[in-house]
């Protein structure tokens, strides 16, 4: 025991040792030595934070020349029992913060994310992906205008793999993780060119699906860029731009009889609002033919009005129509996807931000993953 750095040492001596094995092929063969004593960090006793020293057999393989024997009480190259590292992996789970569990453990930040790199490793190698029915693909943002591309099971509510980069390779790339892509229903995605050729070329025949929040940005720019371009000329639309953009029913009291009287108002900005909200009823049409016909009523309509912002987003609906016609057919958005942009987000600023693309992968996979962590129970 030392009192001064509040540890405890459990000694193991090894006095005999069952059938030597080389823990690279599991062949028995001699022993050749025994390892330098080494330590593995175990569950504190009482306030003392507790260490295994042993000094481990060392197998004599004919083929693998010379390696330390595995241990029951920790997985390979672990410097942590797997009690330890199961406890590490839960406090991670909780805190989501690295900083906050490896002052919590009294460990290192590198003690930490080594722990959080091998339990992704241990989970990637057991998952089964399985049969992916219904699939969305979104980009992230990582570190300034680095971006990376997030794969996810829409059914399964996990994300199966994240890619550095935003283009066509990127996303192919992420189609790789789908064992059986060729059964791939749908692919909800946004109305980039590159996510578009990669699913079209790259998942067989599955369907493309726009979903009502990446239409719901384009039309709230729309909104936006027309109230920039009227308010110049109408005070009233100054420090307006939250009610446009947020739901009427988020607007409190004050808010709502100030948005009331812009609305009451011939504005361009009211009519392209207007355009909005009836939109949002695109996505309730009971079959994909009424929704053609509403469409066509609307961009019509758009057509009839003077308002540059809302007819480009018509003419870049018109050319995606397909894949919004296909979010009618099957009833499916993108909010899981949406909801994981959010935990992502979470997770990097608790983080406070991420320097290299490689660690945000396995943040989001150790967080948002559904991957079996845990290191083996001990024997």
């Amino acid at each position: 025991m030392d009192l001064e750095e509040d540890a405890l040492s459990l000694r193991l001596l090894v006095e005999r040792v069952g059938p030597i094995v080389c823990p690279v092929c599991g062949e028995a063969c001699s022993k050749h030595d025994n390892s330098p004593e080494r330590s593995w960090r175990h569950l504190d006793t009482m306030q003392f934070a507790t260490l295994v020293v042993c000094r481990v057999p060392r197998a004599d393989c004919p083929e693998h020349g010379v390696h330390q024997m595995s241990v029951p009480w920790a997985g390979p190259k672990s410097r942590f029992t797997q009690l330890f590292e199961a406890f590490a992996i839960r406090a991670l789970q909780l805190t989501k913060s690295q900083v906050r569990t490896a002052k919590l453990l009294r460990l290192s930040a590198d003690q930490v994310h080594d722990i959080m790199h091998r339990a992704v490793d241990r989970g990637l190698e057991r998952r089964v992906v399985g049969e992916v029915p219904h699939i969305g693909v979104d980009e992230k943002s990582f570190q300034g205008r680095e971006f990376g591309t997030v794969l996810c099971d829409l059914t399964g509510k996990r994300v199966l793999e994240v890619v550095p980069g935003r283009k066509e390779e990127s996303a192919r790339k992420a189609f790789e993780t789908l064992p059986k892509r060729g059964l791939v229903k749908t692919v909800c995605l946004d109305m980039s060119e590159a996510y578009k050729n990669a699913a079209s070329s790259g998942l067989g025949g599955a369907e493309l699906i726009h979903d009502r929040f990446h239409v719901a940005a384009l039309l709230s720019e729309a909104v936006d860029q027309t109230r920039r371009a009227e308010v110049k000329k109408h005070a009233e639309l100054k420090e307006s731009r939250y009610f446009w953009l947020k739901n009427p029913e988020n607007l409190t009291e004050k808010q709502k009889t100030s948005f009331d009287a812009l609305l009451a108002t011939e504005l361009k900005t009211t009519e392209a609002y207007g355009l909005k909200q009836v939109f949002r009823s695109f996505f309730e049409q009971e079959t994909v033919d009424q929704a053609h016909d509403f469409f066509i009523d609307w961009y019509d309509e758009v057509q009839k009005r003077s308002i540059p912002a809302m007819k480009r987003v018509a003419h870049t609906l018109a050319k995606n129509l397909p894949g919004l016609l296909g979010a009618v057919k099957w009833k499916l958005t993108n909010a899981y996807a949406e909801s994981v942009n959010a935990a992502i987000q979470e997770v990097k600023t608790v983080a406070r931000g991420y320097r290299r693309f490689q660690n945000f992968r396995i943040a989001i996979l150790f967080f948002l993953g559904k991957l079996d962590l845990s290191p083996r129970k001990c024997r």
